[in-house]
């Protein structure tokens, strides 16, 4: 598959075929996303498709989440034209912060942390991430940015699975997602059609 070649039409989600499938195991997430981001109409796509919910509503800050939320956070930050905060895996920051555990996709324990002087009462920030599975690292940044008094304006992610962490956010916080309605049952799936051309 030509990671380059744009399709005349352009519908939406197009660049979700660009993906590639784990090759690696039960470690890692079961799909790469990032490969999208190597096409720079695919990136700018998918920011345009991410923001689309949100262009008349208040955002002050976009908070992307480590390490693969900082790519799509500051691609969404430019393009509204606000500042973009990065909510960091625990122990990077060398500034004071507010720290929050959680379990990841793997269900390993973590922590995250961000700093304090950013976040303020009034504060209407938009969570970018790349992909919403078990939903724990996006409920995780949720509470560390409702802890320091700063509200969710939105939560924008590639894809949110229809997990009990993925319905969670959808109920509860106002949210954009690339995938059409048709492709919803194969991300649930974990499984995209468009796959079957990494494998010829």
């Amino acid at each position: 598959m030509d990671v380059f070649a744009v399709p005349a039409d352009r519908p939406r989600g197009w660049y979700l075929s660009l993906m590639a499938p784990n090759t690696k195991g039960s470690e890692f997430a079961w799909l790469d996303p990032s490969r999208l981001y190597c096409n720079s109409q695919a990136l700018a796509d998918c920011v345009q498709d991410l923001l689309g919910p949100f262009h008349r509503d208040p955002v002050d800050l976009v908070a992307g989440i480590d390490a693969m939320g900082f790519i799509l956070g500051t691609a969404v930050a430019t393009t509204l034209g606000k500042g973009f905060l990065a909510i960091r895996k625990a122990g990077h920051l060398c500034v004071a912060t507010q720290t929050q555990n959680y379990s990841d996709y793997t269900s390993r324990e973590k922590s995250m942390e961000v700093r304090l002087d950013v976040l303020k009462p009034g504060v209407r920030v938009l969570l970018v991430d790349q992909w919403i599975e078990t939903g724990g690292t996006m409920r995780a940044a949720i509470q560390l940015v409702e802890k320091l008094g700063a509200s969710v304006a939105g939560v924008a992610v590639v894809a949110i699975e229809n997990t009990e962490g993925g319905k969670w956010i959808k109920e509860n916080y106002k949210f954009s997602q690339c995938v059409p309605q048709e492709l919803q049952a194969q991300i649930d799936g974990k499984y995209l059609d468009s796959f079957k051309i990494f494998n010829k």
